[in-house]
């Protein structure tokens, strides 16, 4: 029997909404594994993954009354690792990895996650790297932890692979079995308090009252009261409308561009924001927006603001959570002006926006009140909620969701498994806004960006195209710095 631990939280009930209603797919977080010798690939992973399942208990989570406004979490008591393990061959035509990164992250991302209350709500997808490697035997591997945002948030991803890679390197002394059958004892380690209950989250009468007033009174009255938050002329948003559904909560695809940037004009960027008081997140936020202008010019598209999305981690205000899977994500808000004669370097003018970025970080990052997940207690129903934001077009330009970077550090004995190439990607958001700019890295490793859209959202013909210069754009400017 499985048992109820507890009602879902406010923001687990807004991810479930969008869950259930196929506007958001996954998150994903996948990294390359290396050893020397090859190993028998499935057994590794099944007792790895038996310690993993010990130490997040959201790994062990099932959703009940999942569609309902009431849904609640359990504890499954037993899982069959063949549900959540899946091994595919991806043919790298390539032979540099980029290949078989792109079809691993769509395969990821359009595969919808399902039957939720049968089993937790998530996927491992396995990919040998080597040609000589087989679903048996490999010395190298992909592996993308594919999750539900409900109940983990972007750092969650970071933490599974630190307990996936300390559970290989002490496979030998790891007691469990390799078969895919794992028995859940109840003395395991409990599930986490949603946020609202894991923290105070204070919300003043400013904060509060323009996106009530938004909500509920006329649009004449808002603009009379001067609290109008329409959109700028200048502001780039995407198409006009969003596109058409897919019909039957069937899940909205998802289109992917990467690029892994060398750590080299990574290096450069990080000492050119500690000279300028800065944060990355905040310069590839700013980098962004003018790639994409430049790219939106070419097309003879002008805009001159862009609105940039920026989660953040409220795990420092919590301390029991510092190394907890759980979905404890916020997000504050920026605008970038960008000239339309742009110089390759950058000015003082524009290290002076990128300042401006960090600082809205730096100030949303640093308190609990007034962020945007507190204002859900004003909800009464989630799924409504959810479907009139899918029918409103997009308020801002694109999300930067940096995770963070991998410590991968060596194994003393310089003879176990190694963490490269950390890789963190989202599915398309069709409350969001019309493309997620996704970052990760592993020290001393490339930065790794992934773009990720709603086809139809860019609101130009050539969609690919235009991910693949932004890409470009934002290489160019780190290399520069």
């Amino acid at each position: 029997m499985n048992a109820v631990v507890r009602p879902a939280g406010l923001n687990e009930r807004r991810c479930l909404s969008r869950d259930v209603l196929g506007v958001y797919g996954t998150l994903v977080m996948c990294a390359r594994y290396h050893q020397h010798g090859d190993v028998p690939l499935r057994d590794l992973i099944n007792k790895a993954l038996k310690s993993c399942i010990i130490e997040h208990p959201v790994l062990r989570t099932i959703i009940l009354d999942v569609e309902s406004e009431k849904p609640k979490l359990a504890q499954q008591t037993a899982l069959n690792l063949n549900d959540h393990v899946l091994y595919l061959e991806l043919n790298d035509t390539r032979g540099d990895g980029t290949h078989t990164l792109q079809a691993l992250l769509e395969h990821a991302h359009n595969e919808p996650l399902d039957q939720w209350h049968l089993r937790p709500a998530w996927r491992l997808y396995v990919v040998p790297v080597s040609s000589v490697a087989s679903m048996e035997t490999a010395t190298q591997f992909h592996l993308a932890f594919t999750y539900s945002h409900a109940l983990a948030d972007g750092f969650s991803g970071m933490l599974f692979h630190r307990t996936f890679l300390e559970a290989l390197n002490s496979s030998a002394d790891n007691a469990f079995d390799n078969k895919p059958d794992f028995h859940c004892s109840s003395d395991m380690s409990s599930l986490l308090p949603p946020l609202e209950n894991a923290a105070v989250l204070p919300i003043s009468w400013s904060f509060l009252l323009r996106p009530l007033v938004g909500e509920f009174l006329p649009s004449l009255l808002v603009r009379a009261l001067g609290l109008s938050s329409e959109k700028s002329s200048n502001l780039w948003t995407g198409a006009q409308e969003r596109p058409k559904f897919p019909p039957n909560s069937q899940l909205l695809h998802t289109a992917v561009r990467h690029r892994l940037i060398p750590n080299m004009f990574l290096e450069r960027a990080l000492a050119a924001c500690r000279t300028h008081q800065a944060r990355l997140t905040g310069l590839l936020a700013f980098t962004v927006a003018r790639a994409l202008s430049a790219a939106l010019q070419a097309r003879g598209i002008v805009q001159s603001e862009y609105r940039a999305t920026l989660p953040i981690d409220l795990r420092r205000h919590i301390p029991e959570a510092q190394n907890s899977m759980a979905n404890y994500a916020s997000a504050t808000y920026g605008t970038v002006t960008v000239v339309q004669e742009q110089q390759q370097i950058l000015t003082d003018r524009d290290w002076s926006m990128v300042q401006e970025l960090t600082n809205a970080l730096t100030k949303a990052s640093s308190t609990l009140a007034d962020h945007p997940v507190a204002l859900l207690k004003y909800l009464s129903n989630f799924r409504d909620w959810t479907l009139r934001q899918v029918s409103k077009p997009a308020e801002g330009s694109f999300e930067v969701s940096n995770a963070g970077a991998f410590d991968n550090t060596v194994p003393p004995t310089g003879a176990g498994w190694t963490l490269q190439d950390m890789v963190f990607s989202q599915s398309a958001n069709a409350l969001g806004d019309p493309f997620n700019v996704n970052v990760a890295s592993t020290k001393g490793g490339p930065l790794a960006v992934v773009l990720t859209w709603w086809p139809g959202m860019l609101g130009v013909e050539d969609e690919e195209k235009l991910m693949d210069e932004v890409c470009d754009g934002l290489e160019e400017q780190l290399a520069s710095l």
